[in-house]
Parts: C-alpha cells; structure tokens; sequence
C-alpha cells in the first residue's frame, strides 16, 4: 500500500456527511427553512451536482413558513453559515437558491491526512464537512455577483 495514495488507490475511501448531521448544528428555523426550499414546487433536483436549486425569494419563504422576513432571512444565514444554502444573485437575472441535498464526502488525496480523517470522531468530520461546504459555497456565491 502507497502510503500518499489514499487507501492504496481504493475508490471508497470517501467518508458521506449526511445532510442531516449537518443540519442538526443549525437553529429550528433553519431546519423549518431547509424542508419549506427543498419541498417547494419551484425546486429542482439536480442528481450531478446534489443540489436542488429555486428562484424564491425570501419573503415567499416567509410566507410559505407562516414566519416573518426577519425570521426567514435569519434561517436563510443559519443554513449558510453551515453551508446548506447558496445564494447565488447573477447580474441581471433572478436570485438563485441552491440547497443541498446530497451528503458530502469528506476525503483527502493525501494518504496519512485521509488514514487520520478515517479515525476522527463523527463531530470532527462534520466541521470539515461544514467547513468544505462554506468554502465552495462563498467562491460560487462571489463569482456568481461578479466580485
């Protein structure tokens, strides 16, 4: 076994974050938000990429949770903040919501930093899950506002 190849070269060395553990770090309203964008009628679920993406504006959101926009738009920042939403505000179109719905594989290329990640406690992985996710995120919703 090459020990800078992950798992000898193995293809299962990914270790899924299930968006539920994710979730679980975020306050009520975020959790009542995440189930109102992915259900509504305007979400699409695209299998390639694990997000479901929609064009709702943040008081339909509100509406559609019987909260007010205040509340909404704080769901919307707890659900960034851990890296389950995406706001992407394109120069002359529609705001974009993603979601994500898939879980999210946590891996290195690295075979010692991916051996240590394969022992870490399940907390640890869903940091870096978050972590991955906030990073991703931020680079599209900046590229996306033209920044």
């Amino acid at each position: 076994m090459d020990p800078f190849n992950c798992n000898g070269g193995e293809k299962d060395s990914q270790l899924p974050i299930a968006v539920e553990d994710i979730l679980s770090r975020a306050p009520e309203r975020a959790r009542d938000a995440y189930t109102s964008l992915v259900t509504n009628t305007e979400s699409r679920y695209d299998a390639e990429t694990g997000w479901s993406c929609a064009y709702i504006t943040q008081q339909a959101l509100a509406d559609e949770m019987f909260v007010c926009l205040r509340t909404a738009t704080r769901a919307i920042r707890d659900l960034r903040n851990v890296g389950l939403v995406r706001v992407l505000a394109w120069p002359g179109a529609r705001t974009e919501t993603q979601v994500r719905i898939d879980s999210v594989d946590i891996s290195s290329p690295f075979g010692p930093v991916q051996a240590a990640l394969m022992r870490s406690p399940k907390q640890h992985l869903i940091d870096k899950a978050i972590a991955q996710l906030v990073s991703t995120n931020r680079e599209l919703e900046a590229l996306a506002s033209g920044v």
